[in-house]
């Protein structure tokens, strides 16, 4: 009875104020955990986004070379037709060159005088 006389005697203030404090520190805890969740989603759809362009920049690097390639392909074909047209105009001139010598044999033959 004496005990019980003493408890109901005491002033509960301090009780009060120490669940008052646990259950704000309980609440701080959630938000928190909650701010806590909400950063991991972002940074996991981030991470996604990340790998996402990682994979398309990569591909895009993949088809780059693959262009380079085909065009260093297409500049040595060019090139092989081109050094084939400058022998052709080479072997152009040279066949010119031979008719013209040609035709100056047949228009002035040795020996043949007009109007002698």
């Amino acid at each position: 009875k004496n005990e019980l006389a003493q408890h109901l005697g005491e002033d509960p203030l301090p009780l009060r104020r120490a669940k008052i404090t646990a259950e704000a520190a309980v609440k701080k805890a959630e938000k928190a955990t909650a701010a806590a969740s909400k950063a991991r989603a972002q940074a996991a759809d981030d991470a996604a986004k990340a790998t996402e362009s990682r994979a398309a920049a990569e591909a895009s690097a993949r088809q780059a070379e693959q262009d380079r390639i085909a065009a260093e392909a297409a500049a040595e074909a060019a090139e092989a037709r081109k050094r084939e047209a400058e022998a052709a105009v080479e072997e152009a001139r040279a066949k010119g060159a031979e008719a013209e010598a040609y035709l100056g044999e047949v228009k002035n033959p040795p020996g043949c005088a007009h109007g002698a």
